[in-house]
């Protein structure tokens, strides 16, 4: 559940550019017509609820991924954001209060994030169950509402018109209404059904229960619920003249109401932003041909630019340069594997990940070696004899998976051909007897920039060791 948890919160933080983005746009194009705000809203959905995306190079989500399911794992939790700012504020609080303590078993985020998985859960429990309390609520006060004409309604229990039903959608209005106001009231609530407002709301509503821990969605639903409305005032005035849209403004004030909560449902006509309909309403203008014409454009450029994720960093995650890899171990159970290598950087570095598929804490530290295969006989890549590492001891427990970074630098991989990396291990309880283990893969092509010439060196380091558990998977 915490890796889903941790999906639903990247999708949610994707969104969010999406929602700063809408709300922009609605700032810019206040003239254009209001069905093509719902229709951006639209796209935001869209982006809450598809679990994936295409890559694309115009995409301005600046990162796809910004909490790593591993980061309850890492040994070094950071999120990725995308904006460096970000980056490095979040990345400081995470590193001062999440970072895994080495005396202790216990990740901090390991067990943090499965119980924030839990209140998630709850909450949108809570709201489901108000959703359902308050439909109810509401289908008990029209239970001796009585048919007007159609599929209209009227009760005593109805304070303001609304329009209410997934498959059969009915209004419904109170009985002290004038005629004048009954026409423009039962033209709107008709508006709602003719766009299928009332599918769309309680679409919004459920989607936002799920993404209820962001501020931004509660505000991109608040705003949904206007622009829903606005685009229905705007469907039945661009008919009516200066004096009838008096009158239809009139009935939204005789009919307006102050509710402070929200709900996915009804559809009410004086319960939403009445002021600024209002005025919506009074300065109505047919907008151009050029202003649909540049809102439409724009609409397919937020959908192109925010439903699409950035291509991956090739730099960070490249293994083009691998192939054939061939894991093999003195010790039966543990393996390794190339995850990523960056060589052509002025700080190349190779990820690896260990699997430990054996019964025994496994102990490794952090020195490494990397060989060249001559056709005769393996050539160490080292360039500095008396270089050293910092020597650190990490832990693998039996049926666990580590992901280890190591800097290149002191090395030669600039030329295509075999190559191995190797590692010596321990078993707990074992220290006196050294295992190894190691990987051989093909470099398949020539690594530009990487050569002796700006590969660096290190200096030898004091010896440093420290225990870390890492987790079962």
């Amino acid at each position: 559940m915490s890796e889903f948890f941790l999906n639903v919160v990247n999708m949610s933080i994707s969104a969010s550019w999406l929602v700063l983005a809408v709300l922009l746009l609605r700032l810019l194009f206040k003239k254009a017509p209001k069905w093509i705000t719902v229709l951006l809203w639209g796209i935001v959905a869209i982006r809450l609820i598809c679990p994936f995306s295409i890559e694309s190079m115009l995409s301005l989500i600046p990162s796809a991924e910004t909490i790593s399911p591993e980061i309850m794992m890492d040994r070094n939790p950071e999120i990725n954001s995308g904006v460096p700012i970000i980056n490095n504020v979040v990345n400081l609080i995470i590193s001062e209060s999440f970072t895994p303590d080495p005396l202790t078993s216990a990740n901090p985020l390991q067990i943090l994030i499965p119980i924030l998985s839990i209140v998630w859960g709850v909450g949108i429990v809570g709201m489901l169950i108000y959703t359902v309390i308050s439909y109810f609520k509401v289908k008990r006060k029209i239970g001796t509402a009585v048919l007007l004409r159609d599929n209209v309604f009227q009760s005593e229990n109805v304070i303001s018109p609304f329009v209410l039903g997934i498959f059969k959608p009915k209004i419904y209005l109170p009985f002290n209404m004038s005629k004048q106001d009954i026409s423009y009231v039962i033209a709107h609530e008709q508006a709602h059904i003719c766009r299928k407002d009332y599918w769309w709301k309680p679409l919004g509503f459920l989607i936002l229960t799920i993404h209820w821990f962001n501020p931004l969605m509660w505000l991109g639903y608040v705003v949904l619920c206007r622009d829903i409305e606005l685009a229905c005032d705007e469907k039945v005035i661009k008919e009516l003249n200066t004096e009838q849209k008096a009158d239809y403004a009139q009935a939204l004030l005789s009919c307006s109401v102050n509710r402070r909560m929200l709900a996915a449902c009804p559809l009410a006509f004086g319960e939403v932003g009445v002021k600024n309909r209002v005025k919506s309403v009074l300065n109505y203008k047919k907008p151009s041909f050029w202003i649909v014409v540049a809102a439409i454009v724009a609409s397919v450029a937020v959908a192109v630019c925010f439903l699409t994720n950035p291509k991956s960093d090739s730099s960070a995650y490249d293994i083009s340069y691998v192939s054939q890899q061939s894991s093999t171990s003195e010790f039966e159970g543990l393996s390794i594997e190339i995850v990523s290598l960056e060589a052509s950087s002025p700080v190349p570095y190779l990820t690896v990940q260990y699997i430990n598929g054996s019964h025994e804490d496994i102990i490794y530290g952090e020195e490494f070696y990397i060989y060249r295969w001559t056709g005769d006989v393996w050539e160490n890549c080292q360039i500095d004899p008396n270089y050293g590492w910092d020597a650190i001891g990490y832990y693998m427990s039996p049926g666990a998976k580590d992901t280890h970074v190591y800097n290149l630098n002191g090395f030669i991989m600039s030329e295509p051909g075999k190559y191995r990396f190797e590692k010596d291990f321990s078993v707990d309880g074992k220290p006196e007897t050294k295992y190894k283990v190691y990987i051989d893969f093909e470099l398949t092509h020539d690594v530009g920039g990487a050569d002796s010439s700006n590969v660096q060196t290190f200096e030898s380091k004091e010896n440093i060791y420290e225990k870390v558990e890492n987790y079962t998977i």
